[in-house]
């Protein structure tokens, strides 16, 4: 069972629609008890850093997810869930997040580029991991977000996508996994994603 973290923070439906469609069962759910029994859980979101950090908070689902990360069971944020992985974003300011990997969330800030970053962008794997098997360079997945996660060690970085900038789109420190991109979104990439992380779980 894979539970999506309902924090109001997100488009849940359609992550949850996906894992059908890989043959996962997901749960849709704040309940601390289902967290709990989860075999892995997803956090998704879309909007403001401190918004949703402030929702987990508001919601009590912290610990839930620090007790299902020390159990060495699987958690994977999605687009902004993603950066609340990383110690802090200064997205609006300066502000603490879940801190599993080791970095920090910025603003794209190169000149002449569009911001956000809106569409389809090409994968580019940076080290081997079962996530991105039967994966590779020709690989096109969906992005939109207008800051981005600058680790302390590359060697976290799966997968990244150039936008004026190495972009990190796939993060994986043991078992706490991220993507920046809308797997949900990525038409048969996203689906051979999802079915990696099926796989890993399984």
């Amino acid at each position: 069972m894979i539970a999506i973290v309902d924090y109001d923070v997100g488009n849940l439906k359609n992550v949850y629609t996906a894992l059908g469609d890989v043959g996962l069962s997901g749960t849709i759910t704040r309940d601390k008890k289902v967290l709990d029994a989860a075999d892995a859980i997803i956090l998704p979101g879309v909007g403001a850093f401190s918004d949703a950090m402030d929702n987990l908070r508001k919601f009590d689902l912290i610990d839930a997810l620090n007790n299902h990360v020390k159990k060495g069971k699987i958690l994977m944020g999605i687009c902004l869930g993603m950066q609340l992985l990383f110690d802090k974003s200064y997205e609006d300011g300066e502000f603490s997040g879940l801190s599993y990997i080791p970095g920090e969330i910025v603003k794209f800030d190169a000149p002449g580029i569009k911001i956000p970053h809106m569409g389809w962008n090409n994968l580019v794997i940076n080290r081997d991991s079962p996530l991105v098997k039967n994966i590779g360079t020709e690989d096109y997945v969906y992005f939109v977000h207008s800051y981005y996660a600058k680790p302390d060690n590359f060697d976290d970085v799966v997968a990244y996508a150039e936008y004026s900038v190495k972009v990190p789109a796939i993060v994986q420190k043991d078992n706490v996994i991220g993507m920046q991109f809308h797997p949900e979104k990525s038409s048969t990439v996203g689906f051979q994603l999802l079915t990696n992380f099926k796989e890993m779980i399984s």
